[in-house]
């Protein structure tokens, strides 16, 4: 399996020399996942951008602390290098700020989250119609964002979701998937995350935060969700998979 990563940021020097940096923090979550997946990283924050004829089995966009509405030059170039690998029939999975490029891109808003600041680990239910018999009911996934998905592209459909972030994860036309959580994030990295920005939040928004921390996350459960959709066998062009993809407990959906 060949994925290539569009790096979108870094991580503070102060946690990536004790505890890595993006690439080091996916690629021991697909590993865990996918021993035999290779991972080609390409820092777009950089202007580092794949070839024209690059192809690979998927592309994850990464998270950033950067605005997805935001004007960069590079995020520019980046829509660009997106939208030339959906022409090109490649699938592209978001994380994050990718979740919300992805929307963003086809038609949807995002913006400053009414709710505020989402940190620490969070809870999310499957949406009612693609739950059933036997089926777990939701997820949990390390979090640390201020904008959301306010309202997803006409197509698109909604995998998942919460009262604070109702458009957690989402599908587009089997070529696109995002989610707003970051399977890849370790309860070390989000500890660091809350202390560093601790100024930002309430008292109570920071100690729910830390508390959160000690229970379990799907992370890995969550990448291999994604690793299917990008992997599946049939094409974007076939209409849909007649297979289905499988939730983070590993049950089967439509």
């Amino acid at each position: 399996m060949q994925l290539g990563l569009l790096l979108c940021d870094h991580i503070d020097s102060d946690f990536s020399r004790v505890g890595g940096d993006y690439p080091e923090l996916f690629r021991e979550c697909i590993g865990a996942v996918a021993p035999k997946a290779q991972l080609q990283v390409y820092d777009v924050h950089r202007q580092q951008f794949p070839d024209e004829d690059t192809r690979l089995d998927g592309w994850i966009i990464s998270g950033a602390r950067f605005d997805a509405f935001g004007r960069y030059p590079w995020l520019e170039r980046l829509k660009t290098c997106v939208r030339r690998l959906l022409e090109q029939g490649q699938r592209i999975a978001g994380v994050c700020f990718g979740h919300q490029l992805l929307a963003l891109m086809h038609g949807g808003e995002v913006a400053r989250a009414p709710v505020g600041w989402g940190i620490g680990n969070h809870d999310y239910r499957w949406r009612q119609q693609a739950a059933g018999p036997g089926q777990a009911e939701g997820f949990r996934l390390l979090v640390s964002h201020q904008d959301q998905v306010l309202s997803l592209p006409e197509r698109a459909r909604v995998l998942a979701g919460s009262d604070f972030c109702p458009h957690a994860a989402f599908t587009l036309d089997d070529q696109v998937i995002g989610v707003q959580g970051h399977p890849e994030f370790t309860p070390a990295y989000s500890r660091f995350l809350i202390e560093q920005r601790k100024d930002r939040f309430s008292d109570g928004l920071y100690r729910q935060a830390l508390d959160s921390l000690n229970q379990g996350h799907d992370g890995q459960a969550v990448m291999h969700l994604l690793l299917d959709f990008l992997t599946s066998p049939s094409s974007p062009q076939s209409g849909g998979r007649q297979d289905g993809h499988r939730d983070p407990q590993g049950n089967q959906k439509p």
